[in-house]
């Protein structure tokens, strides 16, 4: 059984634009020659921060890794980043200390990843979806889904025994169509662990999965993008699963013609 996470404390001074602008600046400065900012998020009222850096292999090919500052762990276990442990939020010499020390060469060759043809098509059809107002929830049992971060949950064991379902964005109630795929529910474990999704919990038990689009887009710019999906996905989780993903694009479509 996994063990309880204590609340992340909240801090009131972390939305004003002095600490960000300190935040960033320290963040840069900490990174390893090689590295740049490419993006970032912030949690509301918390001390928790999330980065996307973009560095070159020997090749001139293009990576990623994600970097974690927050009070506390984080409450995905087996998740594909970094994570910087910021005791006291503020003190901006100490976390410049602790991000030049975890971006050493042997964490930053393990945190890294890249996007693959099918990375690419599986985040062009995170982001086609989500324009149609659809998006992927997970049914957590429902004592993980009560504590709200509480408990850990782990990306390659919790995860992929929730119920997938495929979802109305705005009203669940509209859709909540389960979906049998387990290497695309896989593929959406692995995205959420890296932060190119994020969560918000909901009713019955039901975690929405958001794609993070402040970094997916400048990502798929980067890689040249054409902003095709269909052929990868068919290829990798076959016809039906296309089927299914096409039928619901235009039934939304028709559903939120009817409505404007």
């Amino acid at each position: 059984m996994a063990k309880p996470r204590p609340r992340e404390q909240t801090y009131e001074f972390t939305d004003k634009p002095s600490y960000r602008e300190w935040l960033i600046e320290t963040i840069r400065a900490a990174l390893p020659d090689g590295l740049e900012l490419a993006a970032s998020n912030y949690a509301r009222s918390t001390a928790s921060s999330y980065w996307l850096i973009k560095g070159y292999d020997e090749n001139a090919q293009v990576y990623w890794l994600t970097l974690r500052v927050a009070t506390h762990r984080l409450w995905l276990q087996n998740a594909h980043q970094i994570e910087v442990l910021w005791e006291e939020p503020g003190t901006f010499g100490d976390l410049f200390n602790a991000v030049s020390d975890h971006l050493r060469p042997e964490a930053v060759q393990t945190a890294k990843f890249t996007l693959t043809p099918l990375d690419i098509a599986v985040l062009n059809l995170l982001i086609t979806l989500e324009h149609h107002k659809l998006i992927w929830f997970i049914r957590m049992i429902p004592d993980i889904a009560r504590a709200h971060k509480d408990k850990l949950f782990d990306l390659e064991s919790d995860f992929l025994d929730c119920q997938l379902l495929l979802g109305d964005r705005n009203n669940a109630n509209n859709l909540l169509l389960p979906v049998d795929v387990p290497a695309f529910h896989k593929k959406l474990a692995t995205f959420f662990g890296e932060n190119l999704l994020f969560s918000q919990f909901t009713k019955h038990s039901l975690l929405k999965l958001l794609p993070t689009n402040q970094w997916i887009e400048p990502m798929l710019d980067e890689q040249g993008n054409d902003g095709e999906w269909e052929d990868e996905i068919r290829q990798a989780y076959g016809q039906e699963f296309v089927d299914i993903c096409r039928r619901e694009l235009k039934h939304q479509e028709k559903m939120y013609k009817k409505t404007t």
